[in-house]
């Protein structure tokens, strides 16, 4: 890899960042890591140079954080998407972070002769939540949510803003993510398991994806150089696809305490989802699902990984069973 320059990243603190910030030292790369807080946070390796903001959004100045030789950025920093009932995050709030948020840095970019690349992380939600197709690149974009169409048009954005440019672009839409210190949706699943309880999601048979973090990182630091992920658009993910009732039995074993699972028709799952979400708009407490939940645990997803692996001779180094094993490891 080349370490000539610098690779600025933004949310350098969250959940893939902290898991590639290391990575890209150990690699031969000087980080520029962007904070947002007070202080400067502690405990990282040596090596890394921090930039405070004071947000991301369509004022933000890039100015400092690009000077001094960055050659790569690496734009990780964006506004989750909120599957609870309550506090939703509104549509303007998505927007103005995560699409507005983006160009700006993209038009940062666009001045700045040092970049090279600029390497966008998007989400397979840029193109649909659910579809019993598999996604490929060619999947035409539907999004479903303000989420999903915010990163769509930061897509959009980035592309028209770079054209023609001295800079390049590579942009990855991935699937639920999943790692060692991830608080999301596989923790959930877990203290599901932790019950004990019989639960009623044995004969689920939907058919989706997943993406372990370690090996997302590997294809960032391949997407980061390689001539042929220059202004291309990717779908990444593992390889293997599972059913939510098979997810649920690799957990358990990962994690020891195995899986007790029998079948329910979908119809009752659905009762339970709607009288979950009642709930919790009712009382303000949760019951741990919800119409969201059972549209996850019970809709299809599956992303097609082909096309990356092919033009960037990329193969995932862990496999499903390896990367939940280390997810349920890491959450215990």
């Amino acid at each position: 890899m080349n370490n000539c320059g610098y690779v600025l990243v933004t949310g350098a603190t969250g959940f893939v960042g902290r898991h590639l910030c290391p990575e890209l030292i150990g690699a031969g790369y000087r980080v520029k890591a962007v904070y947002i807080g007070r202080e400067a946070p502690s405990g990282w390796p040596a090596g890394i140079e921090w930039i405070r903001t004071e947000g991301i959004g369509p004022h933000t100045d890039w100015k400092v954080a690009l000077e001094g030789g960055v050659s790569h950025v690496v734009h990780l920093a964006a506004m989750a998407h909120n599957i609870g009932p309550r506090n939703q995050i509104a549509d303007s709030t998505y927007d103005e972070v995560n699409h507005q948020g983006s160009a700006r840095l993209a038009r940062a970019v666009a001045q700045t002769p040092s970049v090279r690349r600029f390497f966008f992380m998007s989400s397979i939600g840029a193109v649909t939540n659910f579809t019993e197709q598999p996604v490929c690149e060619h999947t035409d974009c539907f999004p479903c949510t303000a989420y999903g169409r915010s990163k769509l048009a930061a897509e959009k954005a980035i592309k028209q803003i770079l054209f023609q440019t001295h800079a390049d672009w590579c942009i990855f839409r991935t699937p639920l993510l999943h790692g060692p210190r991830n608080p999301g949706n596989m923790a959930r699943l877990l203290k599901l398991l932790d019950l004990g309880l019989p639960l009623p999601l044995g004969s689920i048979k939907n058919r989706r994806t997943f993406l372990f973090v370690g090996n997302l990182i590997d294809a960032i630091k391949i997407a980061l150089e390689h001539p042929a992920a220059a202004r291309e658009t990717f779908c990444v993910s593992d390889s293997e696809v599972l059913s939510t009732t098979e997810l649920l039995k690799r957990l358990g074993q990962a994690s020891g305490r195995g899986a007790r699972l029998f079948p329910c028709p979908m119809v009752g799952l659905r009762i339970v989802g709607r009288l979950g979400t009642w709930f919790h708009l009712t009382t303000g407490r949760s019951i741990g699902v919800d119409h969201q939940t059972i549209q996850k645990l019970c809709g299809s997803l599956v992303v097609d990984n082909s096309y990356f692996r092919q033009v960037c001779q990329w193969k995932p180094p862990f496999s499903a069973e390896e990367g939940l094993r280390m997810t349920a490891r890491s959450i215990r």
